[in-house]
């Protein structure tokens, strides 16, 4: 795990599964993503023109809360908020959704910060990355070090990714004795590497905004690394 990373930049799909991609998919769970919904928690899709749906994913909660702030300004009545859904479920929220539809089809883009995208595209163009396949290939930006940063859970050590740049510099810059590289990919090349892996080798760090969640649950107890 301290070897150097491996990993394309950008990918636009995943690779021959070697483990299921529910799997690698439940490791989102510690990931919140902020959707407009209804006071019973039900999504609120945004038409966009005849034929789709828009239904924004914010890692950032004050980007929601901005989002929701127009919202009901045009849509007084709504009663909508925002609320926390881990990333995995509001993923199956939007497959279910998208079942029902028959004319319509509901696109659901994770937004994250405006600083963990400029960091993201600052570090892709260190790496290499062409603007082309950036702009193209970019859409949620995850940070991993090179040698990779590692966590002790109860399943073992694992590797990490990181939604946050800032998460991510400060693990770094608690490893002493090694030279360590911030680099930048696309949440699908994460998720590739995760379904690749024939040890179940890497997990995702959870966010702050998770962190958060679960104290206000009463609840607790995340390693970190």
């Amino acid at each position: 795990m301290g070897a150097a990373a491996c990993l394309p930049l950008l990918a636009s799909t995943l690779p021959l599964r070697a483990i299921p991609e529910a799997d690698a998919l439940k490791k989102l769970a510690v990931i919140p993503v902020f959707l407009i919904t209804n006071e019973q928690g039900s999504p609120i899709p945004i038409p966009q023109g005849d034929k789709n749906l828009l239904l924004p994913m914010f890692l950032d909660q004050a980007k929601a809360q901005k989002e929701l702030d127009a919202f009901n300004k045009a849509n007084p009545a709504a009663k909508a908020r925002v609320t926390p859904i881990p990333m995995n479920l509001a993923n199956d929220k939007v497959n279910e959704i998208n079942k029902k539809l028959t004319d319509k089809k509901l696109v659901a883009p994770v937004i994250s910060s405006d600083a963990d995208m400029a960091k993201a595209v600052e570090l892709l163009r260190k790496q290499g990355v062409s603007e082309k396949d950036i702009n193209e290939g970019l859409s949620v930006p995850v940070f991993f070090s090179k040698p990779f940063i590692t966590i002790n859970t109860p399943k073992g050590t694992k590797a990490v990714f990181f939604l946050s740049y800032s998460d991510a510099a400060a693990a770094a810059a608690k490893i002493q004795g090694t030279k360590v590289e911030m680099l930048a990919a696309d949440l699908t090349v994460a998720l590739g590497r995760m379904i690749e892996s024939k040890n179940d080798e890497f997990v995702f760090y959870p966010t702050q905004a998770f962190f958060k969640l679960m104290q206000e649950q009463g609840q607790g107890g995340a390693a970190k690394p």
